[in-house]
């Protein structure tokens, strides 16, 4: 069996309060791997909560990869050209949004990560903040 370096996802969220979430999918062509509106409830384990926010989510699957920006190119390359929708709808509706990059790493070892001109490009005219959520799996 392979080792890998890392397991990687990457997500982009539009969020804010109420916004059109069937007219912004309509849009921007892309459904999206989970959406909710605000005051919506949800079930964690026993608790019952409430949504504060209503968000837009698209996100990949955690991949094993030697190359923690396979994903992110992934998410880029689903969004790039729909930069302008996005830009309207948070100037619109007063939204916000991120890309997130959670990356478990599984050996001391890694190759770097490379954040590509694309991807600048993408959050500059989104105006969107870059995240990472990193982990260690490592193993002594």
């Amino acid at each position: 069996m392979e080792e890998y370096c890392t397991k990687t996802m990457v997500y982009f969220t539009l969020y804010g309060d109420h916004f059109p979430l069937e007219e912004f999918t309509k849009e921007i062509g892309i459904n999206p791997t989970d959406a909710y509106k605000q005051g919506e409830e949800f079930i964690i384990g026993k608790h019952k909560l409430v949504r504060d926010e209503t968000a837009w989510r698209l996100e990949t699957d955690a991949i094993l990869t030697d190359f923690p920006q396979e994903p992110i190119n992934q998410i880029i390359d689903s969004l790039f050209d729909s930069a302008e929708i996005i830009k309207k709808y948070k100037e619109r509706f007063n939204l916000k949004c991120h890309i997130m990059t959670v990356i478990y790493f599984n050996s001391y070892q890694t190759r770097g990560l490379v954040i590509n001109h694309r991807l600048i490009e993408f959050a500059h005219k989104v105006g969107a903040e870059y995240q990472f959520d990193i982990y260690n799996n490592v193993i002594e």
